[in-house]
């Protein structure tokens, strides 16, 4: 059985692949900075960490280490997510969804690899999102974080070749988490000129969370990945992420902006 330490594992997909994981046998360690004041579940440790926190990363990978012997898988699932116009988002907004979701991840995977090559093999899985290739209006900064995220993965998986290390993309469509849970709630300031587009995006939003998946379709993934010998570079999860893939994948540059300038026409 395998030694998985998951970041944001208090809730959500990370608490579902905590609970996957651990009920099959594996060691898991949950990270989050809530972690040691949530139920967990049965043979799942906590770990203090903030994943924004450019200190915490080796601290966090410490404690596992020194608590296990060892470490073989890394899920990189924590996020942060800000819905906004890009005009109206504060650069402190914008650097804070690139901690979390970019330097954050790559930190801890950084602090993980001296273990994994001692050991002569790991796995890292970096949860990112269908919007990773579909950007999403009004969702930009999240989307750009999650391509970039995308893109590092892809570049670590090709530098560890040969190492007994692979590195894969699990890229989720619509589930329902904390996060997600968020969506209906979005707001913009007082006088703002995307006043009425946001309001349909919250009714939208509200009808797209009565049929996100369960965050167990994403764990059941991630725990194919740890299982396969060869795991892949890149899992969509969900059907409605699976057809927004398939969308863009087929579709010009020119295409997809006109797509994404008619959503938000259709906002009004």
């Amino acid at each position: 059985m395998a030694v998985v330490f998951i970041t944001g594992g208090s809730s959500g997909i990370g608490l579902a692949t905590a609970a996957r994981l651990a009920a099959a046998g594996h060691q898991v360690f949950c990270g989050s900075r809530s972690a040691a004041s949530v139920p967990l579940p049965d043979g799942v440790t906590p770990v203090a960490l903030d994943v924004g926190d450019p200190g915490a990363a080796e601290s966090a990978i410490r404690s596992v280490t020194q608590a296990a012997g060892r470490l073989d898988v890394l899920v990189n699932n924590a996020a942060t997510s800000v819905l906004a116009p890009l005009e109206e988002t504060a650069d402190a907004e914008a650097h804070r969804t690139f901690e979390v979701n970019v330097f954050g991840p790559m930190r801890l995977a950084r602090a993980a690899l001296p273990t994994m090559r001692a050991q002569h093999g790991g796995r890292i899985i970096n949860v990112t999102s269908v919007n990773d290739i579909a950007p999403a209006p009004f969702g930009g900064w999240y989307s750009a974080s999650k391509a970039a995220l995308a893109s590092l993965s892809a570049v670590l998986g090709a530098e560890l070749q040969g190492s007994g290390i692979f590195v894969t993309v699990v890229a989720p469509g619509l589930f329902r988490t904390a996060m997600s849970e968020q969506l209906p709630c979005c707001q913009v300031a007082d006088g703002s000129g995307y006043a009425a587009a946001f309001a349909t995006l919250r009714d939208r939003n509200a009808a797209a969370l009565e049929s996100a998946g369960d965050p167990d379709e994403v764990a059941s993934a991630i725990e194919d990945c740890i299982e396969a010998d060869e795991p892949p570079a890149r899992v969509v999860v969900g059907a409605d992420g699976t057809a927004m893939e398939a969308m863009i994948r087929q579709s010009s540059p020119e295409d997809v902006a006109k797509l994404l300038r008619e959503y938000v026409a259709g906002l009004g």
